[in-house]
């Protein structure tokens, strides 16, 4: 059955509506990116970890809307796929700008494993890293950086 012309424009309208009240099919007012770190006291960005660092990423979204969000981020070695992901829920009662703090710090080998093999670090944690950030499944960022035994 063939609907009139004036309800499938009316159909189209309802469709975009819907689309725009969940973020669908136009751009998003709010802006996000990440910085890296090497230290708490977050004064210098750096790309370059030692495996004794504790790696902090911030990711600050300016603008967001009135609302409940989630953000994760996925920590994924180059040749070992996803190695850890953090989740945190946050909401914004007023059109402001949010940070989200995340870290990641290397375990160390056993004292017996470390003894033998003369290395505090697993060397499959060594190499080319990226940390995404996505915000209610929406990737908002992507870091990349390097663990090295220097």
């Amino acid at each position: 059955m063939l609907k009139p012309p004036a309800f499938r424009r009316a159909s189209a309208a309802l469709a975009a509506l819907s689309l725009a009240a969940f973020g669908c099919g136009q751009a998003q007012a709010y802006q996000c990116s990440g910085s890296m770190y090497n230290n708490p006291a977050f004064e210098q960005q750096v790309s370059d970890f030692s495996p004794y660092d504790k790696i902090y990423l911030i990711v600050n979204c300016i603008s967001l809307e009135p609302g409940d969000y989630s953000m994760h981020v996925n920590w994924i070695h180059s040749k070992r796929g996803i190695v850890r992901s953090d989740k945190h829920r946050f909401s914004v009662a007023e059109r402001q700008n949010h940070g989200v703090f995340f870290w990641m710090k290397l375990s160390k080998k056993g004292p017996l494993a470390s003894m033998f093999s003369n290395q505090d670090f697993h060397e499959e944690n060594f190499g080319q890293w990226v940390v995404e950030a996505y915000l209610n499944e929406a990737q908002v960022s992507a870091n990349e950086f390097t663990i090295t035994d220097d």
